[in-house]
């Protein structure tokens, strides 16, 4: 009759005869990075073990190789963006329910979506700096073909094959110029999602983090990492003569005492007090009469006639180089108020719009182009016929980049232009702008 064994080596002896017949399954990084999104952790169980009863396993489904879910990042100065792309097979399915999505999506059915995904996605990111919510929302939800990282708009008025396009959502925050500390709340984990990779950039560098389900927060320091904006240029200055100080009060009395001293001495008559003491009462008048009744007469601006092409290029430069800075912040109050420093008059307003609608990225919002190369050459220059100030034939070349759904798009832009500028309170301001060309190099 043979013993049992004692319960606690009886338990040592089970496992270790577990583990010594039992199989170890080894998963590299590159396993775990193609396992499909949303489709938890792979099974640690060989594929081909024999289940009891001698049956063999059940088939396993094959996984969607086209489904993505990727989050972006971007820590811009003054505004901070966050990009979420999902493939349309997968969102589709999710909008619709027990409805499969069709192969191609006429522009018609893009246009649908989008409009009936608006009001389901809005409320998905959140965004704040340190423990403060910022004020921000969802500002473009288009159709992308690609995949992360290598994407290009549809084709216009084109249907599109399902399983190639995704559907790029943006939100947009207004932040500080670098801020410090930034944290994403996600509430976007639909379907099979429950981790979202989100690559967040800022400055010439960027990073790889995860949002969960079970914690969807991720929060983010800059470290210094963040580089400031580039400063705004000094508006050119008009030399401006003081004006003269005229102590009026001071004028009066002494015409007035002298006056009656010529009367007194015409008539033959002494000086009341004798001629000392007249001269004091005069000379004390005058002292307290000195801070009363200023007028300042004459001074201004000296507005010089600009006929050198190298003296126009130093007002222009820093005028147009203040312009694209302009568009570095992002609201439109923010906008205006820096415009306003180099631009004048109905100009302000127009100059808002067009450059605003050049520098944003295939006309979606907030997908902005940051100008960070700016050269001007004047290659003649006139006065004006009305008024004072001069008008400039120039020709420049802005050189800028944006970040939108995981690359980069450089971005060089040349115009030909005349320009007016006229002397406003002091300083040269532009007043008047024609583009004659615009291309694209």
């Amino acid at each position: 009759m043979q013993r049992a064994l004692h319960p606690p080596l009886g338990a040592l002896f089970l496992l270790l005869s577990s583990l010594l017949s039992g199989q170890t399954i080894q998963l590299s990084p590159a396993d775990l990075l193609r396992a499909p999104l949303g489709s938890g952790s792979p099974s640690l169980l060989p594929a081909q073990t024999a289940q009891a009863g001698g049956e063999k396993p059940a088939a396993t489904p094959e996984k969607d190789a086209g489904a993505v879910a990727q989050g972006y990042l971007y820590i811009e100065p003054y505004q901070t963006r966050f990009e979420y792309l999902m493939d349309a097979p997968r969102l589709l399915r999710w909008l619709n329910p027990g409805e499969e999505p069709p192969e191609h999506l006429p522009p018609q059915a893009q246009k649908d979506a989008t409009r009936a995904l608006q009001k389901q996605v809005e409320g998905w990111c959140k965004l704040g700096l340190g423990t403060t919510r910022v004020p921000g929302g969802l500002t473009s939800l288009t159709v992308v073909l690609g995949r992360p990282g290598d994407t290009r708009p549809p084709p216009e008025g084109e249907s599109v094959p399902t399983r190639e396009a995704m559907f790029g959502c943006m939100w947009e925050f207004a932040t500080p110029p670098s801020p410090e500390e930034v944290f994403v709340e996600w509430g976007g984990f639909i379907a099979d999602v429950r981790t979202l990779p989100v690559r967040i950039f800022f400055g010439t560098g960027s990073e790889a983090h995860e949002i969960h389900a079970a914690l969807p927060r991720l929060a983010w320091k800059s470290e210094g990492r963040v580089p400031l904006p580039i400063p705004l240029a000094p508006v050119p200055e008009l030399e401006s003569r003081p004006p003269t100080r005229l102590p009026l009060a001071t004028l009066l009395w002494l015409a007035g005492t002298s006056s009656l001293m010529l009367l007194l001495k015409k008539g033959g008559r002494p000086l009341p007090g004798g001629a000392l003491a007249w001269t004091a009462t005069l000379l004390a008048g005058a002292l307290l009469s000195w801070p009363l009744l200023n007028v300042r007469v004459g001074g201004g601006t000296d507005v010089p006639e600009i006929q050198e092409t190298q003296q126009a290029e130093a007002i222009l430069t820093p005028l147009l180089r203040n312009v694209y800075r302009a568009f570095d912040r992002r609201t439109e109050e923010q906008i205006y108020d820096v415009l306003a420093r180099s631009v004048d008059g109905e100009l302000l307003r127009r100059l808002y719009l067009e450059t605003l609608e050049a520098l944003t990225l295939d006309g979606r919002e907030g997908a902005r182009v940051t100008i960070s190369e700016f050269s001007l050459d004047v290659l003649s220059v006139r006065p004006v016929e009305i008024g004072t100030g001069f008008t400039a034939e120039c020709q420049w070349t802005a050189l800028g980049k944006v970040g939108h759904w995981g690359h980069t798009h450089p971005r060089v832009n040349r115009y030909n232009a005349k320009v007016t500028v006229s002397p406003v309170q002091g300083e040269w301001k532009l007043t008047g702008l024609e583009v004659t060309e615009a291309r694209r190099i």
